[in-house]
């Protein structure tokens, strides 16, 4: 949350928290001990944001393992079929290789 101030000109520093569900405003302190924990929540954020930062990478290259594993499954499928007609074989009713005879 932060710094909070009040009429009388004094500023204390206060935690925004769920309880029961329900956001609430933790008095934390004022001066050197809101200072101090001003800069726990602020690398706390950083900490968070790099944590975020690099499980997105791992994401991303996971996602793109992904991509190149079934572009490489295609091809190789590709070259499966290509090795089998080449040796003569056809595919009967579309599911089973089958040799062909020679007439």
């Amino acid at each position: 949350m932060g710094w909070d101030v009040k009429e009388s000109g004094v500023a204390y520093f206060y935690r925004s928290e769920r309880v029961n569900g329900k956001p609430t405003k933790i008095y934390v302190g004022r001066g050197r001990k809101g200072a101090e924990a001003e800069q726990q929540d602020r690398e706390r954020r950083l900490q968070q944001q790099r944590d975020r930062q690099h499980w997105e990478a791992i994401l991303f290259q996971s996602e793109r393992a992904t991509l190149d594993t079934a572009e490489l499954a295609s091809l190789v499928t590709l070259l499966h079929r290509a090795i089998l007609i080449n040796a003569g074989y056809y595919l009967h009713k579309g599911h089973e290789w089958r040799k062909r005879r020679a007439v």
